[in-house]
């Protein structure tokens, strides 16, 4: 499979806004620990991170270009619960909106819901789930997939198995979570790291949250 890391990174940065922890909409400019994972990304990931570093907003952004400009997708979020769930679709929608105000165009939305949207110009689909739902993606067809906070699933080997007979040869698949002890996702984590899975396995550190040279050149004053 292959990912063109640089298209994305140019779409983002220049097509997308987000609220920054001031609460300001600031355009989308990729953090290091974001740039470093675009910069690798497979298309089947696994993602063992610290809290706070972008990752949900980066994977929704990488979706939601997927939703504007590719025909025919089928672009799906699933959360461990449905507040959780809900919030990563009100970000995919302002992204939507905040392309809309860039480009001072409308996207014309054939269904738009709490949990469902559907692009109308190029039959494009984007909805969210939770994990609670135990058929969820089975008969399903899905080109993008986002799995988050999965080590916080009930029942995450269901959950996975349903979906990913559902993905697409070339569909995007995207496992993250914060770690959560001894269970399915660190299995699976550790599985990927031994090429088990056909999961390439990421980790970042909190040390992220700050420039990696600032990083280091604190620990040595």
């Amino acid at each position: 499979m292959t990912f063109n890391h640089t298209a994305y990174k140019a779409f983002i940065e220049k097509e997308l806004m987000i609220i920054d922890k001031k609460t300001d909409v600031v355009p989308f400019v990729l953090k290091t620990a974001q740039s470093d994972f675009l910069s690798n990304i497979t298309g089947r990931d696994c993602i063992l991170k610290a809290r706070q570093l972008g990752f949900s907003s980066l994977i929704l952004a990488i979706l939601t270009s997927r939703f504007l400009l590719k025909d025919n997708q089928r672009l799906v979020v699933v959360s461990h619960e449905a507040d959780a769930t809900q919030r990563l679709m009100d970000r995919v929608k302002f992204y939507i909106k905040s392309f809309e105000d860039k480009n001072k165009t409308k996207i014309a939305l054939k269904y738009n819901s709490r949990s469902e949207i559907v692009n109308q110009l190029n039959n494009s689909t984007f909805y969210i789930g939770t994990a609670e739902s135990k058929s969820f993606g089975r008969g399903d067809t899905i080109t993008g997939l986002h799995l988050s906070e999965f080590a916080f699933y009930s029942n995450p080997e269901a959950i996975l198995s349903g979906v990913l007979q559902a993905l697409t040869p070339d569909g995007l698949c995207f496992i993250e979570s914060t770690a959560n002890g001894f269970n399915f996702f660190k299995d699976f984590y550790d599985r990927s790291v031994a090429n088990e899975t056909g999961f390439k396995t990421h980790f970042y550190s909190p040390s992220w949250e700050y420039d990696t040279d600032f990083y280091y050149r604190s620990r040595k004053n």
